[in-house]
């Protein structure tokens, strides 16, 4: 993994498949098993993260409420479809509650816009808070309808940003991403390695909820995936089929159930002898 000079965090955008063909989330491998996450919890010293996911009668991903165990944060996020079951929406409520202080909502958009092949074509992000993000993602394919890049253009109200990325797989998996950010030129690189199980946040594309009160207003790295320092409940690239082991940051240790997957994620510094616990992932599934 090689970072320069700015330690900025991928956004990866989870478009790895064609949405408009997944009518519900069985796991690649596992199915007739029929199941699918019920919960993801998030553990980091003494505060905690729950989200909790709902689904359509179609099985499709319907909605994901989020809160804290100290009751100071609340999110609802919604998927809307069209009537061929193309995810055209996801939108999100977030608010935050520090006493004295009255409550803060900041409400997310996301709205996509397809191909004529049906692929996703273009993001774009809207959201109502005071220093208000907005910004267009365009992902590129390749034969296989693996995203191996995007270009992205963001402006916050006063600061406007630019940069592309490059995406090498090894058979369904992630192993290298490069950003480049323009014009300056600088460039972010990190590298992936997994185990062999399934990854239950395969192509689902789900906004991050993170531990942190002040909801990320700004920056548009960090929008969908990959948050730094392990800091939310996410899908760990989840534009890959199998568990990321290491991103060159963290290094992550799985628990897993009779069926290979994962009950828990734990992420620790990488490199350091210490092996300090930077937070836990808790997974629990359901049939249907």
């Amino acid at each position: 993994m090689k970072t320069y000079p700015i330690h900025f965090i991928l956004s990866s955008l989870v478009l790895m498949f064609l949405l408009s063909a997944c009518d519900d989330h069985r796991f690649p491998g596992l199915a007739p098993s029929q199941l699918r996450l019920k919960t993801v919890t998030e553990v980091i010293g003494s505060n905690q993260l729950t989200s909790e996911f709902s689904y359509d009668q179609q099985g499709k991903l319907s909605g994901i409420k989020t809160y804290r165990k100290d009751t100071a944060r609340l999110e609802f996020t919604s998927y809307i479809y069209d009537n061929q079951s193309k995810l055209v929406q996801i939108q999100r409520t977030i608010q935050t509650h520090l006493t004295p202080d009255p409550p803060r909502t900041k409400t997310d958009r996301y709205s996509f816009g397809y191909a004529g092949d049906d692929q996703i074509a273009e993001i774009r992000y809207t959201n109502n808070a005071v220093d208000s993000l907005n910004f267009i993602c365009k992902p590129t394919y390749n034969s296989a309808n693996q995203i191996i890049g995007n270009y992205v253009e963001s402006f916050n109200g006063y600061q406007y940003n630019q940069f592309t990325t490059q995406f090498t797989y090894t058979n369904k998996n992630l192993t290298s991403a490069r950003i480049t950010f323009l014009p300056t030129g600088q460039v972010s690189e990190f590298d992936f390695l997994y185990d062999t199980k399934v990854n239950p946040f395969y192509g689902i594309i789900m906004p991050i909820a993170t531990l942190n009160l002040d909801p990320v207003t700004i920056s548009p790295i960090s929008v969908f995936v990959y948050p730094a320092k392990n800091d939310g409940i996410a899908n760990l690239m989840s534009l890959s089929q199998n568990n990321p082991t290491s991103d060159g940051y963290y290094d992550f240790v799985y628990t897993y159930n009779n069926l290979g997957l994962p009950t828990s994620r734990t992420a620790f510094r990488a490199g350091f002898p210490d092996r300090i616990v930077m937070g836990t992932l808790y997974f629990e599934y359901e049939s249907y």
